[in-house]
């Protein structure tokens, strides 16, 4: 019962460091996932903060290409309006020059032409400080649309890479979207593994709380097994001094059983002394006695008490070992039907006063038997006492 109560101790105590264990695992897994999670949501808010960041550079870039896009535009409007005054002057240009040669191709009269002559001379005065100044005009104008040209390829590099860096900002901010997805999508399976990890704690408790509870009654009935024991140990201590009594008893009582057999046999040697005398006549003339053979003592009968010389039921008898047969786990003891063993009776075998052994009887002939070993403590020694 203790060795059932031991075990039953040692179960629980394996299942109690097994659920610790499992605790402390899952305490460690969930400050981990905890951890993660707080890695996670920071990286997140950087990843949002760095997109903000990228769609105000890319709302600015807008706004700054579309500035350049209307600066371009009204830099075209003056480009065309310089090449159309340009064009006009062309023309004017022309016309004079057409109007010259006629001049000069004409035969006017010599009247016609000293009346003209003040008059073409502050004309072509004019027309020449008007083709001067058309031409140093249109040398602005070709400075200007070189300078204008340049601007305009500048601006066009500038939008070839403005509308690079707008292309690596549209990559970068669908890069930072897919982080997001994919941080998104993380924090949802962190979420549900914390759920389960919850029901899973939730349940570990449980099964806690049942596993305490037997615990509890495993306890309550080993302390009632722990008392019973202890009342099991007094009696069998009581028991032990009662046996110890009665073997007294019986050994003084075999004492005077000897003692009165040993008398009985003087007073018989002391009778057959007389009858021999009386028969050679040393002692004179034969009296006459009673016809006896024999003096008849009533028997004495001397009946020890019940004792329990065993916890199996035995005869009170008392022997020894003869022969020990390990192969065959069975001895041979110097009792047998004389003294009344019958197959099946119990005997201790003692070393001194210490048991060491229980044996039963399997086979009984008239001076020994042979015992099966049922229980042994000790090895089984020749000369060991049996009863």
């Amino acid at each position: 019962m203790e060795k059932k109560a031991r075990l039953i101790i040692m179960g629980l105590g394996g299942v109690l460091v097994i659920i610790l264990v499992l605790l402390i695992g899952i305490m460690g897994q969930k400050n981990s996932l905890m951890k993660e999670k707080e890695l996670l949501t920071a990286e997140n808010s950087k990843l949002t903060a760095r997109m903000q960041s990228l769609e105000s550079g890319l709302r600015d870039s807008k706004n700054k290409v579309s500035s350049l896009q209307s600066e371009l535009d009204s830099v075209l409007n003056s480009k065309q309006e310089l090449e159309r005054k340009y064009d006009l002057a062309n023309k004017a240009k022309d016309d004079l020059i057409a109007k010259m040669n006629e001049l000069k191709g004409g035969a006017a009269p010599a009247q016609q032409l000293q009346v003209l002559a003040p008059q073409s001379d502050t004309y072509w005065a004019g027309v020449l400080k008007a083709k001067t100044d058309l031409e140093i005009q249109l040398g602005n104008m070709s400075n200007q649309l070189r300078s204008l040209q340049i601007n305009n390829e500048q601006l066009m590099r500038e939008k070839s890479s403005l509308e690079l860096e707008l292309s690596n900002i549209r990559r970068e901010k669908e890069d930072v979207r897919r982080e997001l997805e994919y941080n998104k999508k993380i924090l949802d399976s962190i979420s549900q593994e914390l759920v389960r990890e919850r029901n899973d704690k939730i349940q570990v408790q449980e099964s806690f709380k049942c596993i305490k509870s037997e615990n509890t009654v495993l306890s309550r009935q080993l302390e009632s097994l722990n008392a019973r024991k202890i009342s099991l140990e007094k009696r069998l201590q009581e028991l032990q001094e009662g046996k110890d009594s009665v073997e007294r008893q019986f050994t003084e009582m075999q004492t005077m059983l000897t003692d009165k057999i040993s008398q009985v046999n003087g007073l018989r040697e002391e009778l057959d002394a007389i009858r021999q005398s009386a028969i050679t006549g040393k002692l004179g003339a034969p009296v006459a006695y009673p016809k006896k053979e024999s003096v008849e003592l009533p028997p004495i009968v001397v009946r020890p008490p019940q004792v329990q010389c065993t916890k199996e039921t035995g005869a009170p008898y008392q022997g020894r070992v003869l022969s020990v047969v390990k192969d065959s786990n069975f001895v041979v003891i110097d009792l047998g039907q004389d003294a009344g063993v019958r197959i099946g009776d119990t005997f201790q075998v003692y070393k001194g006063d210490k048991s060491v052994a229980t044996v039963e009887a399997m086979q009984v002939r008239k001076n020994i038997s042979a015992c099966d070993i049922k229980k042994q403590c000790e090895a089984i020694d020749v000369g060991d006492t049996v009863r």
